[in-house]
């Protein structure tokens, strides 16, 4: 075996062995059945850590990439007043011992808070509900690191890019 394959081989199999351990570090479930599991719960292992979930009328949409930055433009989506958007931020294992969960990033605030409500926050500080109050454009932004022109940026960062329609009973 030559140099540059016997190299190769040494890389391919620590890449594979990184890939087992980072699917290996999900979170354990307790136990808990498919019907109350919430509704970010993601099935299997995946080594892509998206900075947040969002769920608009049902669809569950991952936010930002797989390295934990959101991105700059941020996901656009369209909802009609009166309806809902909720954010789960992901969380990671912190405190003196390793094994309390926070979320990786503050839950976002409304931009335009008469479009689109800031809602309660679950106790955990990683979940929150927001409603389309009436039309217009708002982006959900928070304190992280994001993507911009290839660039990292720490700092304000959109989450969602949020347009309100008026909604269909009006």
């Amino acid at each position: 075996m030559t140099g540059t394959w016997r190299r190769r081989a040494v890389v391919c199999a620590f890449a594979a062995a990184a890939a087992f351990l980072l699917a290996s570090c999900g979170l354990a479930h307790s136990g808990a059945s498919a019907s109350s599991r919430p509704w970010w719960y993601q099935t299997g292992t995946t080594t892509c850590a998206t900075p947040a979930w969002v769920r608009v009328e049902g669809q569950v949409i991952a936010v930002g990439d797989c390295a934990g930055l959101f991105l700059v433009p941020a996901r656009q989506v369209t909802v009609q007043a009166g309806q809902r958007i909720d954010v789960r931020m992901t969380e990671e294992y912190a405190g003196p011992s390793g094994n309390q969960l926070v979320p990786m990033f503050p839950l976002p605030h409304s931009s335009r808070p008469a479009v689109l409500a800031d809602g309660a926050a679950s106790q955990d500080r990683a979940s929150e509900t927001y409603r389309a109050m009436r039309p217009g454009h708002a982006v959900l932004t928070t304190q992280g690191w994001c993507l911009a022109g290839g660039a990292q940026i720490h700092g304000s960062c959109p989450v969602l890019d949020v347009t309100v329609v008026a909604s269909a009973q009006a």
